[in-house]
């Protein structure tokens, strides 16, 4: 099929739940250890190894995801959340205030507080994230302010989860945005950026989506340019069996802005 013709992140028919529901449920499949506990694992020991530090963090991540921040808001004070969606928007809302039929993370909390060693505080984690997430913004990267109306300081860190593979359409694009997202750190910040290697395509239900395909030296390079110096870059081969998608790696960089571009 003609990459051309996939459906594109922001189309009426990227269902949050069904995106859940397929990627991110406890062992419905494979992808589960790609997609949750090794981003899990590399944020617990980014964050607990103390090198990465601050009050404040900004995260930007494809669909209405809250597992990674469990581990977070251990070591941040203030998360703002930002969204290219409504309907991402209010399912990370549904989860955010509790309500009937939102999202469960428990089993990501389970995962964390076992790393953590206190396995029999898990059922506190949600809540003490829900606490830290102090305002969730819409954002559009298309334009010169993506947050427009709304002012956020520059934060101390930014999370960035496989996002920039599915919003951005060519490599162009993804350079533009990573600017964008570099503006809103502060030098000497840090980002921890999760993307996918080569892959083309992800599945939702029935509907085939668009996904950028990046190998590791295109996005060395865009990172540099957008002013990061990068620390850390480490990537996991994928074991998955299945077709809901075709990357071949998971990223993950610790990348800490040394200039404004």
């Amino acid at each position: 099929m003609d990459s051309s013709l996939h459906k594109h992140y922001h189309d009426e028919e990227f269902d949050p739940r069904v995106f859940i529901d397929t990627y991110f449920c406890n062992g419905t499949n494979d992808m589960f250890v790609d997609t949750l506990v090794y981003p899990i694992k590399q944020l617990f020991k980014t964050f607990s190894s103390g090198r990465v530090r601050g009050e404040t963090l900004l995260d930007v991540t494809m669909g209405p995801l809250a597992f990674h921040l469990l581990t977070a808001c251990d070591y941040f004070k203030e998360i703002n959340v930002i969204e290219f969606t409504d309907a991402n928007i209010r399912e990370f809302e549904m989860w955010r205030n509790k309500e009937p039929g939102a999202a469960d993370w428990s089993h990501a909390a389970k995962i964390i507080c076992e790393l953590e060693g206190k396995s029999e505080e898990w059922e506190g984690k949600e809540d003490k994230a829900r606490r830290a997430v102090k305002r969730v913004v819409k954002c559009d990267f298309t334009k010169d302010n993506p947050l427009e109306p709304v002012f956020l300081p520059q934060m101390d860190c930014l999370t960035c989860l496989y996002v920039l593979n599915v919003v951005c359409k060519d490599h162009k694009a993804l350079c533009s945005y990573l600017k964008k997202l570099a503006s809103m750190l502060k030098i000497g910040g840090h980002m921890l950026l999760f993307a996918s290697y080569n892959g083309t395509f992800y599945m939702l239900g029935e509907h085939k989506f668009f996904s950028l395909s990046c190998d590791e030296e295109f996005i060395r390079e865009a990172v540099c340019d957008a002013g990061f110096i990068i620390e850390n870059l480490e990537a996991l081969p994928t074991k998955k069996t299945n077709t809901f998608s075709d990357y071949d790696h998971i990223m993950f960089m610790i990348a800490r802005k040394e200039r404004e571009v």
